[in-house]
């Protein structure tokens, strides 16, 4: 886009035009490659998404959410920022709601960051140190929550018979209009007090912010179907093992995970081929992976398999 075809169109519609092109990268129904195998949002409208891997594909956007709407707590008093912080889009209690139904009162206890998901959250915490940073994210998140997300919520209460719980995240009640919403955002991205460096930075930081969500939807999709435990059962022995078995859980991490000198420790998940988990070591956490001896699918088979990791852990340490 030439500098004067910039100067001519509002600002909204100046990020329009340039992020048009990242938005339909993201929309499986633009796709040019038919060959292509069906993606996460493909296969949540065709109604083949298993309700594990949508209750995956939530967790990750609670991280995401929690990182922008901390940073618009930190903002609302902003002169440029806040009148970009709007109480009634907030979504971490929605989701926290969500996650709470769809994997019981132990969800926080089951649910991590992907890689891409804490290189997204690390980017929204870094940016958000500007006004322009945060406004980026939260527009890109939120109006896309009020246009394309809510074809989303349609397919999740189609897909998996939910009502008002499962997919609240994409009920926006305290908005009775989602265009006129909408409108009166753009208008204050129109008026918005940066000088065109700073609007220059704020488009960049949009087409980074597709980009990061494209790479949690990617990293997702590679994964779909692949993991056998229901997300209520990955909490509730998550959480068991943290809660009642913490001093176990750190000599797994010690012993098989090889994490010697790990000062702490915490189960973070699993699938059929292993066990995650979380060391404490030099202030840092450091991620384990400690391999099943065998493929497991039944919840039944878990326990014998930490039994053993943890038996081993106390051989090799000497214990």
């Amino acid at each position: 886009m030439s500098a004067d075809t910039a100067s001519a169109m509002s600002f909204s519609a100046r990020i329009r035009e340039a992020s048009w092109s990242r938005h339909q990268g993201l929309d499986p129904s633009s796709a040019a490659d038919g060959d292509r195998e069906p993606g996460l949002f493909d296969r949540l409208f065709e109604g083949s998404l298993s309700a594990g891997d949508y209750t995956r594909w939530h967790a990750q956007q609670y991280f995401v959410y929690e990182a922008i709407e901390s940073a618009g707590d930190r903002l609302a008093g902003d002169p440029v920022a806040g009148s970009f912080v709007f109480a009634e889009l907030a979504r971490l209690a929605s989701l926290e709601s969500d996650l709470k139904f769809l994997m019981g009162p132990k969800w926080r206890s089951g649910i991590e960051p992907l890689d891409s998901t804490r290189a997204y959250v690390d980017r929204v915490t870094e940016v958000s140190a500007t006004p322009g940073g945060y406004i980026a994210h939260a527009y890109t998140r939120y109006l896309g929550d009020l246009s394309g997300g809510q074809a989303f919520g349609k397919a999740a209460r189609r897909a998996y018979g939910f009502g008002d719980e499962g997919a609240s995240f994409y009920v926006f009640t305290g908005i009775k209009s989602p265009k006129a919403f909408k409108d009166e955002y753009r208008a204050r991205l129109d008026a918005v007090d940066l000088d065109e460096d700073a609007k220059a930075a704020l488009v960049a930081e949009i087409l980074l912010a597709y980009d990061h969500n494209g790479a949690v939807l990617a990293e997702l999709g590679a994964n779909l179907d692949r993991n056998p435990f229901d997300p209520r059962v990955i909490a509730a022995i998550c959480h068991h093992m943290n809660h009642d078995h913490a001093e176990d859980t750190l000599v797994i991490c010690r012993g098989t995970g090889g994490q010697r000198e790990a000062s702490g420790a915490r189960m973070t998940g699993f699938d059929g081929e292993g066990a995650d988990f979380a060391a404490a070591v030099g202030g840092e956490e450091v991620p384990v992976r400690v391999d099943w001896a065998r493929p497991l699918t039944e919840r039944a088979e878990v326990r014998p398999e930490i039994v053993r990791i943890f038996t081993e852990s106390r051989e090799l340490l000497g214990a």
